[in-house]
């Protein structure tokens, strides 16, 4: 019984040690657990590690960062410790010895570990290895006592660090093996394991010497005769250990060189990209760690936890302050016309088919084609532009004349704006084709292959954290920084860096001037306050054809504008990288037009595809075209219209198939049902709109041909693309591929086909 109760006893001890350890080493534990699902379980976080692999110098930067990332994680951890064991006599039995040793220890090196892992799992080592996961979690948990048997070994062979044979060894290996891999990763891929485990080793090597150095230091005296007594009781006030000041120094200085990186990735779209996604995220990481780490320093010192206080200071200064203001331009004195006369899609149908009026009567049949873009951040995009400028220069730009519409949300709406930029640019030329006579395709890539990522990241994981706690509205969130990084990334495109900064107001379409060189363009939202389908389009969308959706522009103030890029954006506020944007526009009551804040999200939340602004469009020029047709007005109109097929081409990038339904939990039953089933209503939706206008269609014409589906996906496709506002150069080959396969191939010789009639 005595030997049950030391048990419970000795396992009662542990339980409360470790509980206790995880709280006062939270920012730690929390950023290993951030780290391991950001590269381990996200495919955007595995794309993102391969990506940094394609530039040259990846691994010295990546060293470097990831380098720091332990530091800043061991020795604030350390810092910490120290407060805590130092702080009141309460204090120094909250925990046993050897946790304040440890748990420093033990986060530093176990971020190590789950970056191997993350990169073990990476399509860099197979994809065999990739999907097996369970031996990844397994290796994790060997860590633990492997780490107790590397630092018990240490400890015992390593007191200082010597210039010795073994040093020089390491030294060698260090310099050749990243000298390898920065040459040639693809050849090397499994040196950088090797590399990251010599570089686990040395930091443990680094943190056993250093202790064995400070406990000498300690001993004889040596640590007070080379600071001031200013630094000296400025470290006694702030709870460093006087033997610790140099290495504070030191740590200090690498630190504001960091933070002066890392508020350059902030200011400057330019600077960001060449640094990149992945090593970004790691700083990004060090400085959140280490200023989380800071508060809980002070909350340890003062005895009072402002975690929470920060919470609550963030949340009432957002009573009066506000954050994601869309930023709109004014109008060009110019510009004189108002949104609010934008012409009907009445109006551009008429002048379309006069347009084509030569076309139209060579053809038996003249197809007008819909094209619907499924979001998907830059995947969605790079897809669609890919899919429209192959068509547009097989079709040896006959396909641009057919095309009398583009919706989308999201990334879908980044590629309709692409390619619809691309066809703007043709049409202003004399000889209508692109600068350099450059294909559609390959401009419309080159593009889309941009880092519109590394920047928006800048600001959520800085800016936008960090101005939380100020008492006054701000500007420059992430929303503005992905607006900036569509206009200004691309370095070697066609597409000029400026042509997303157009004012809509140059490019919609007015009742006394209606332009059909340019297809109809829809950018699809959603009003977060109510979920209200709401539209950015070149045309107006009036109420009783497109049921109450909102048209945007026409709700803005005579005075104001928007660019491109920012209605793209609006389109592809999806969380958490793009919050909800608020413009303040005008709502029709019966006393009038009255002014509220509206906040738009991504329109995926509705239509991911934007099939349902396009099926009213149809159900509208259909019933338009019969009244045409029925009409003894205009002859030639009337025989033009009686040649038209509408066909509606849905360029989607999602996986096909049923979803596979698991058991919920009770607990997440109860307190997670209505949230679980607005996020399954999200797919739903999109699919029940596609599934809608697909019936529609067939009604009218007795036949599927007239929805042509384009995915990215075959049908039980093992490959996963990584869906991101950055895509690395593997996953765009596998996609370029995909659009020569043969059932891609086949579907755009059926359109082509089709054109020729």
């Amino acid at each position: 019984m005595s030997a049950i109760t030391g048990s419970l006893k000795r396992l009662t001890t542990l339980l409360r040690n470790l509980f206790r350890a995880l709280w006062v080493f939270f920012p730690g534990i929390l950023f290993l657990v951030l780290t391991l699902v950001c590269f381990w379980n996200l495919a955007q976080g595995k794309d993102l590690m391969v990506l940094a692999t394609e530039h040259r110098g990846f691994f010295l930067l990546f060293q470097s960062l990831l380098s720091y990332l332990v530091l800043v994680s061991w020795y604030a951890a350390r810092t910490v410790a120290n407060a805590k064991r130092t702080c009141g006599h309460t204090a120094q039995n909250y925990l046993q010895e050897g946790y304040y040793k440890h748990m420093p220890r033990f986060i530093g090196f176990t971020i190590f570990t789950i970056i191997i892992l993350a990169f073990v799992q990476t399509p860099l080592f197979g994809s065999a290895i990739e999907d097996d996961s369970k031996i990844h979690f397994v290796l994790l948990a060997a860590s633990i006592p492997y780490y107790f048997w590397m630092n018990r070994f240490f400890e015992r062979r390593f007191k200082v660090i010597r210039l010795n044979r073994l040093f020089l060894i390491t030294l060698l290996l260090i310099i050749t093996g990243s000298t390898l891999i920065t040459f040639n990763i693809e050849r090397y891929s499994w040196m950088v394991i090797l590399m990251l485990l010599v570089l686990q080793a040395c930091f443990l090597v680094l943190v056993v010497t250093r202790r064995e150095i400070l406990k000498q230091y300690k001993k004889d005296g040596k640590n007070t005769s080379q600071t001031s007594s200013k630094v000296q009781k400025l470290a006694d006030k702030l709870g460093i250990p006087r033997e610790e000041i140099r290495f504070h120094v030191i740590f200090l200085m690498i630190s504001l060189v960091a933070l002066a990186v890392y508020v350059a990735c902030t200011l400057n779209v330019g600077f960001a990209v060449s640094l990149g996604s992945f090593p970004f995220v790691l700083l990004a990481f060090s400085v959140f760690m280490g200023f989380g780490f800071i508060l809980a320093f002070i909350s340890i010192r003062i005895g009072i936890n402002i975690h929470l206080i920060f919470v609550i200071l963030a949340f009432l200064f957002g009573q009066w302050t506000e954050r994601h203001e869309v930023t709109l331009i004014e109008k060009k004195p110019a510009v004189r016309e108002s949104f609010a006369n934008k012409a009907s899609v009445r109006d551009y149908f008429i002048q379309w088919v006069k347009d084509r009026d030569t076309l139209i009567r060579k053809s038996k049949e003249f197809p007008v084609y819909f094209v619907l873009s499924d979001g998907g951040a830059s995947r969605s995009g790079y897809w669609v532009a890919s899919v429209l400028g192959k068509l547009e220069d097989t079709s040896q730009r006959d396909f641009s004349k057919h095309l009398f519409c583009l919706s989308g949300a999201s990334g879908g709406s980044v590629g309709n704006a692409a390619f619809y930029t691309l066809l703007k640019n043709a049409a202003a030329r004399p000889d209508n084709n692109l600068p350099g006579n450059q294909s559609f395709y390959r401009a419309g890539k080159e593009y889309l292959r941009s880092d519109f990522l590394t920047y928006t990241l800048s600001r959520m994981l800085g800016h936008d954290f960090f101005v939380a706690m100020l008492p006054m509205d701000t500007r420059g969130d992430r929303a503005k920084a992905l607006t900036e990084a569509l206009e200004w990334a691309p370095k070697d495109s066609v597409l000029l860096k400026r042509q997303l900064q157009m004012p809509l107001s140059e490019l919609a379409i007015y009742k006394d001037r209606v332009d059909t060189k340019l297809p109809i363009l829809c950018v699809n939202t959603t009003r977060m306050q109510d979920g209200q389908p709401s539209v950015i389009s070149t045309i107006a969308i009036d109420p009783l054809t497109f049921n109450n959706r909102i048209d945007i522009l026409a709700r803005l103030k005579e005075n104001k504008d928007m660019k491109l890029s920012t209605a793209v954006v609006l389109g592809a506020s999806f969380p958490y990288v793009s919050p909800a944007g608020r413009i303040d526009a005008y709502k029709f009551l019966k006393n009038g037009p009255t002014e509220f804040p509206f906040y738009f999200v991504d329109g995926g939340y509705v239509d991911n595809s934007g099939a349902g602004v396009v099926h009213e469009m149809i159900i509208k020029l259909n019933s338009l075209r019969d009244s045409i047709c029925r009409s003894n007005n205009d002859t030639i109109l009337r025989s033009n219209c009686q040649k038209l097929s509408f066909y509606v081409m849905h360029i989607s990038n999602g996986p096909e198939g049923d979803v596979l339904l698991k058991k919920v939990n009770p607990f997440v039953n109860d307190l997670a049902a209505p949230l679980k089933t607005l996020m399954g209503a999200y797919g739903v939706q999109t699919s029940i709109n596609d599934s809608r206008l697909k019936n529609y269609l067939r009604e009218m014409y007795g036949n599927n041909l007239h929805y042509k589906p384009i995915n990215l996906y075959r049908p039980q496709e093992p490959l996963k693309y990584s869906m991101n506002w950055v895509i690395s150069g593997r996953t765009l080959d596998s996609m370029d591929k995909r659009l020569y396969s043969a059932d891609v191939r086949v579907y755009m010789v059926k359109i082509l086909q089709e054109l020729k009639r």
